[in-house]
């Protein structure tokens, strides 16, 4: 796995267990980056964007938006020995103020803590098989008033049934073979 450009372009970032976490393949990720920078209904901007990384695993993502010019990116992650490989993805690459890290259960956290004055993409890439997606976006829908304008974007297994668009007005939604991405802005 490695950066696929950006400032840190080619830089080869270290992966957890494979038992422990699904990575995000370097030609999925670049569909996403695709499009993000040049669909003309998301044409998102990274320079000094802030972005939320939940269930980060190894940070493919978040390290991918922060050499891209993302100002800040806040990574979510529980699992201790997929954080300490995280941190060592990070390592010298970014100075502190660029990112943080919440080691914990995305359900267990209090986001009130967490939400800044503008959170400009929120990142999703649970377990394929990850059966609270419910309750995540119901957390989100909570702080709704913080997040009305972020764009927010879900990695998931093509076969799930879960509704987004209960909680999304869909701005693009693809499917790759067994993977989907869905972008979107939480409902008012």
């Amino acid at each position: 796995m490695r950066i696929i450009s950006g400032k840190f372009k080619k830089k080869k970032l270290l992966l957890p267990d494979s038992k422990t976490t699904r990575p995000l393949k370097d030609s999925f990720k670049e569909n996403i980056f695709n499009l993000l920078l040049h669909s003309k209904l998301i044409n998102f901007n990274f320079d000094k964007s802030i972005i939320f990384d939940l269930f980060s695993g190894s940070g493919s993502f978040g390290i991918e938006c922060l050499s891209r010019g993302s100002e800040k990116v806040i990574f979510f992650e529980k699992e201790k020995k997929i954080v300490e490989v995280l941190n060592k993805n990070i390592q010298n690459l970014f100075s502190k103020n660029q990112f943080h890290i919440v080691q914990n259960d995305i359900l267990n956290i209090n986001f009130s803590n967490i939400f800044l004055n503008k959170i400009d993409l929120i990142f999703l890439d649970p377990p394929f098989k990850y059966k609270y997606l419910k309750e995540v976006f119901l957390k989100l829908v909570f702080h709704k008033e913080v997040i009305k304008n972020s764009l927010i974007a879900i990695h998931y297994e093509s076969s799930c049934d879960f509704k987004f668009e209960d909680f999304l007005t869909i701005v693009v939604k693809k499917k790759y073979g067994r993977s989907s991405i869905i972008f979107g802005k939480i409902k008012n």
